[in-house]
């Protein structure tokens, strides 16, 4: 989802409630680099991890963002697990440590709401996922084999009342 035409670069400005002003699926968790100024945008959809056990997240983004998850795949329940608040050259997971959320516990084949926020003001732009998977490999920015397109209705109840609905070392705000 994309809103233009939204000036500053505060997250808080973007007008999440209105239509967007456009909209389109990735194959990436990474957003197109250098595309304009004065914008917002959310990729959100589901995340399935391949395996159980402890992923650290990481965000990168000009300008500011914010990457939330849910305890399942319900977007209600959704926390902030890193953000930025500046600006990181692209794919540079590790200029703040806010772009680093702690360790979460994740359960295999288990679907996860994700969501990343992004505002662009003015110069260069772009906004990338990243994960550290248990055992140490990393997929920086997260694959499409990994996630699926976020569907607007309740077909995530069914998951929601699964008894995975926590997790452990959530970082940053909620």
């Amino acid at each position: 989802d994309v809103w233009t035409g939204i000036q500053g670069s505060s997250v808080s400005a973007i007008p999440q409630d209105a239509p967007p002003s456009s909209t389109g699926e990735l194959t990436i968790f990474e957003g197109p680099s250098n595309v304009g100024i004065h914008y917002g945008s959310r990729i959100r959809g589901y995340i399935c991890p391949p395996a159980s056990g402890a992923y650290v997240f990481y965000i990168a983004s000009n300008d500011h963002s914010e990457l939330w998850l849910s305890t399942n795949a319900d977007p209600a329940r959704k926390v902030k697990i890193a953000f930025v608040t500046g600006s990181t050259g692209v794919r540079q997971w590790d200029k703040y440590s806010s772009q680093r959320s702690g360790t979460i516990w994740l359960q295999a084949n288990t679907r996860y709401y994700i969501e990343a926020l992004h505002k662009q003001g003015v110069g260069t732009d772009h906004v990338a996922v990243g994960w550290l998977m248990p055992g140490g490999g990393d997929e920086r920015p997260i694959p499409g084999s990994r996630l699926s397109p976020f569907v607007p209705d309740d077909s995530f109840a069914a998951q929601a009342a699964m008894p995975n609905d926590e997790y452990a070392g959530a970082a940053g705000e909620a």
